[in-house]
C-alpha cells in the first residue's frame, strides 16, 4: 500500500469544488444480482420529475482503453425507470440523456437515482506536455493538446468523468472528477501533471494549502495484478501502518472513507490499534474495474461520530461474514480459542468445538464458501471445514471436509460422496480455501487457484432444520485440526477471477505476508 498525502491535497481540491451528485438510493424490490442485471431511475434536473423515454447507454470503456469498445441501449418508461437484463460485466460506464440534459457515470450501480443536468464547457492544461490528446471515457470526445499543454471541450456531460491523456493514441494517465456542482457553465481545471513517468494518475500541479483539511489523507492501494473482469460489490482489506497519523485517525467512528468520485464507501474494522499504529479496514467498492492497477480512496474526518455501517451485505449475496475478532459464536468456547489469525485474530478449535452459524442454508442453489485455514495436517480423523448437518442418521445436507481414509478433501451428503482430487494444501501455513458450487457442480480453490476437477453433487431436499457449522460438528473427533479465520458464506458462484483477486488483496493484508 502506498500513501501519498500530497496527491490527496491535489485531487481533493476538485472533489470539494464539484462534488458527486448522483444518489445511491437502494430501491425495495430492485435488481440485486448486478453481475447480470441492473436497474435505475432517471430524473430531470429539478431532481423530482421522472425523465420519460430517456436514452440509457451502457458502455464498455475504461481509462486504459483507447476508446469505446461496445455498447447497449435501452430507454426509460413513463416513470423514468430502466432495466438492463443480462448486462455483461465488461460494461462499466453509463450515459443517460433526455433532450439537452444528460448524466455520465464512470461506474454502473444497481438501483441508483440519476439526476440529469446541463453539459458544460471544459478546459485545462497538462504541465510539461506539448502534444498528444485528451479524451473523456465513455464518450467520443477527444481534444488535442497544443504546444502549451492546453486542451478544451465545448461541452462535456454532467456527471462523474474520467479524463485521459493519450500519447500516440495510447492512454498514459487519467484524472477522475465530477462536474455536478460546478457553479459556472465553463469549468477550468487547475493545471495537471504526472508525478513521474511510471505513474498512471494525473494530479493537480499546485493548490492553495488552506483549501483542504490538513487531516485528510489519500490512500493508494496498488494491486499485484489488474483484474481481468469488473467485480461489483467487491470488498478488500486495507492494511494501515505508521504512514498515517493514528493520533488524528484514532477512532473509526470519527472518520469516513470516500471514493475517487466523491461517494462515501462502506467499511468495517478488522482491528484498529492507534497505540501500535496498526489497523485493517475492510472497504466495499461499488466496482473494481477491469484493468485497474490501483485503488484510490480518502480518509476524511467526520463532523459527528458515526459507527461504520459494515462492508458485507445480503444485497451482495453475502449470507455470513466472520472476522474472528469476537464476532464468532464458538461452541464450547474457552479463553485459549483466540489465535493469531491470517488477518488480525483467528480461532484455534479443540476437539468438540465448532463455529455456529445457526441454521442458515446456502445450499438451495449456487454458493461459495471460503475460509483462511492453518492446517496441522492429518490426525487420523475426518476434519470439517463446513457442514450443514446434525449428528443423527441421514441428517446431512452438505459437508466439505478432509477425508482421512483416502487422504483427500471431499464433499458429502450421506447419499453421495466425491473426492476433490488433485488438491494440495500446505501444512503449517495459512491458505485461503474456497469451494464453489454452480449448477450442482463443485470445485475447490486454494489461494485463488482452482485445484480440483469439478465434481457433480446434487444436494438433496432435506425436510428438517439443520444447523450450519464451520470447523466441526457434533462428532467430537471431526474438528478441524488447526486454526481458522475470515469465514464467508455467499449465495452466488464466485468467478475464478473474483477468487483470485480476493486472495491477492487479502494476502497483501495478512499478518505475515508471504
Amino acid at each position: 500500500m502506498k500513501l501519498n498525502k500530497n496527491r490527496f491535497v491535489c485531487l481533493f481540491v476538485i472533489l470539494c469544488g464539484v462534488w458527486m451528485g448522483c444518489s445511491d438510493k437502494r430501491q425495495a424490490g430492485g435488481v440485486t444480482d448486478i453481475g447480470n442485471s441492473i436497474a435505475g431511475n432517471v430524473f430531470l434536473a429539478d431532481g423530482s420529475t421522472p425523465a420519460a423515454s430517456a436514452r440509457v447507454v451502457a458502455y464498455e470503456d475504461s481509462w486504459n482503453s483507447s476508446g469505446v469498445s461496445d455498447s447497449l441501449i435501452t430507454f426509460t418508461d413513463d416513470l423514468g425507470h430502466f432495466v438492463f437484463n443480462d448486462l455483461p460485466e465488461k460494461m462499466s460506464m453509463l450515459y443517460v440523456s433526455s433532450g439537452a440534459e444528460n448524466f455520465l457515470s464512470n461506474s454502473i450501480k444497481d438501483s441508483v437515482d440519476y439526476v440529469l443536468g446541463e453539459a458544460k464547457a471544459l478546459s485545462g492544461t497538462i504541465a510539461s506536455k506539448s502534444a498528444g490528446s485528451v479524451r473523456i471515457v465513455g464518450t467520443g470526445l477527444v481534444s488535442p493538446v497544443d504546444s502549451n499543454g492546453k486542451f478544451s471541450f465545448d461541452a462535456v456531460p454532467h456527471g462523474t468523468l474520467s479524463l485521459v491523456y493519450l500519447w500516440n493514441g495510447a492512454p498514459q494517465a487519467h484524472f477522475e472528477f465530477s462536474t455536478v456542482n460546478a457553479d459556472s457553465s465553463e469549468i477550468v481545471l487547475p493545471q495537471l501533471e504526472l508525478l513521474d513517468e511510471a505513474d498512471s494518475v494525473l494530479v493537480i500541479a499546485s493548490a492553495p494549502s488552506n483549501v483542504v483539511d490538513s487531516s485528510a489523507v489519500l490512500v493508494t492501494v496498488t494491486l499485484s495484478k489488474a483484474p481481468e473482469e469488473t467485480l461489483r460489490g467487491f470488498v478488500m482489506p486495507v492494511k494501515f501502518n505508521d504512514k498515517i497519523d493514528f493520533e488524528i485517525f484514532d477512532d473509526p467512528d470519527l472518520f469516513k472513507v470516500i471514493s475517487g468520485d466523491g461517494s462515501e464507501l462502506n467499511f468495517e474494522v478488522e482491528y484498529w490499534t492507534p497505540s501500535a499504529s496498526q489497523g485493517v479496514l475492510w472497504v466495499r467498492l461499488d466496482s473494481l474495474k477491469a484493468g485497474a492497477e490501483s485503488v484510490n480512496f480518502y480518509l476524511l474526518q467526520r463532523d459527528e461520530p458515526q459507527a461504520p455501517a459494515g462492508a458485507f451485505f445480503e444485497k451482495d449475496s453475502v449470507m455470513a461474514s466472520l472476522h474472528m475478532n469476537g464476532d464468532a459464536v464458538i461452541h464450547g468456547a474457552t479463553d485459549s480459542d483466540a489465535a493469531y489469525g491470517a488477518i488480525g485474530y483467528g480461532a484455534t478449535l479443540s476437539a468438540g468445538q465448532y463455529i455456529s452459524l445457526d441454521s442458515i442454508n446456502p445450499c438451495s442453489g449456487d454458493f461459495t464458501l471460503s475460509v483462511w485455514a492453518l492446517w496441522h495436517g492429518d490426525n487420523g480423523n475426518h476434519q470439517i471445514l463446513f457442514a450443514k448437518r446434525a449428528s443423527w442418521a441421514d441428517s446431512t445436507l452438505f459437508q466439505w471436509y478432509y477425508e482421512t481414509n483416502t487422504d483427500v478433501f471431499a464433499v458429502y451428503d450421506v447419499v453421495n460422496w466425491d473426492s476433490l482430487s488433485g488438491v494440495n494444501v500446505d501444512v503449517e501455513k495459512w491458505n485461503l480455501l474456497s469451494l464453489v458450487s454452480q449448477n450442482d457442480t463443485m470445485t475447490m480453490y486454494v489461494n485463488g487457484v482452482r485445484m480440483s476437477d469439478p465434481v457433480y453433487l446434487k444436494l438433496r431436499n432435506v425436510d428438517m432444520v439443520l444447523p450450519f457449522r464451520v470447523g466441526g460438528n457434533d462428532i467430537e473427533d471431526e474438528t478441524w485440526n488447526g486454526s481458522l479465520d475470515e469465514v464467508r458464506v455467499v449465495t452466488k458462484a464466485r468467478s475464478a477471477e473474483w477468487l483470485r483477486m480476493e486472495y491477492e488483496t487479502q494476502n497483501a493484508a495478512k499478518n505475515i505476508p508471504d
